[in-house]
């Protein structure tokens, strides 16, 4: 693959990062410089400064004398994970419920239903579900709480990836969490959220499971 002058470890970055994201490639599978070398036909070094910015942002482990290798996840590490986003997304929708900006619910709502009978996991689901659990938190307008949840937000994404979960099962939950949010009703939106959060996370540890 051929990549144009400027900026070719920052391609390569978000070129690695969009395929450990999307689990096209595997946790715990190592990463050849060399082999990505010959690839973007460039040399090892840019390979290097991508993965070493993969590794500070915890998506890549560095093996001194080793190598560089796909983050992986045990099941309570996962599990783990999963109750630090319940946390903040259950806390968002509960303390900024009537912050929430309906407007754009109203559109992701559109969008799910135009979606409902998908599936398998393509781009425009990953959107639209990473924009309905963002919007929820963004309404806190507190940085600390934003900043917090993205520092963990990468990680959901990867295990997102990993769940062998229907997609139409999160999709008719969206939709009834989206529902409960536009006719005010908090205490259903609260369960929905909950429970579907639950059901991932249920699904996620029998995929790592069974690996």
């Amino acid at each position: 693959m051929k990549l144009v002058k400027d900026s070719i470890s920052e391609q390569i970055y978000s070129i690695i990062k969009e395929e450990i994201l999307l689990a096209k490639r595997k946790p715990g599978e190592q990463i050849n410089p060399r082999k990505l070398a010959d690839e973007f036909e460039t040399s090892v070094m840019p390979i290097r400064d991508a993965l070493n910015q993969l590794a500070n942002e915890g998506l890549v482990i560095r093996k001194p004398r080793v190598g560089f290798f796909v983050r992986s996840f045990t099941p309570k590490e996962a599990k783990d994970l999963m109750e630090v986003r319940k946390l903040y997304e259950l806390y968002c929708l509960e303390k900024y419920f009537d912050k929430i900006d309906r407007k754009k619910l109203s559109d992701y709502l559109d969008r799910s239903l135009e979606k409902i009978d998908i599936s398998y996991k393509d781009r425009e689901f990953d959107e639209l579900d990473e924009n309905i659990h963002d919007l929820i938190v963004k309404a806190s307008n507190n940085s600390w709480l934003i900043n917090g949840y993205n520092s963990i937000k990468n990680y959901i994404v990867v295990l997102k990836h990993l769940d062998t979960g229907q997609v139409q099962a999160a999709q008719r939950e969206h939709i009834s969490l989206i529902n409960a949010i536009l006719d005010g009703d908090k205490e259903k939106a609260m369960k929905v959220l909950e429970e579907h959060i639950q059901r991932v996370t249920e699904e996620l540890m029998m995929s790592l499971i069974s690996q």
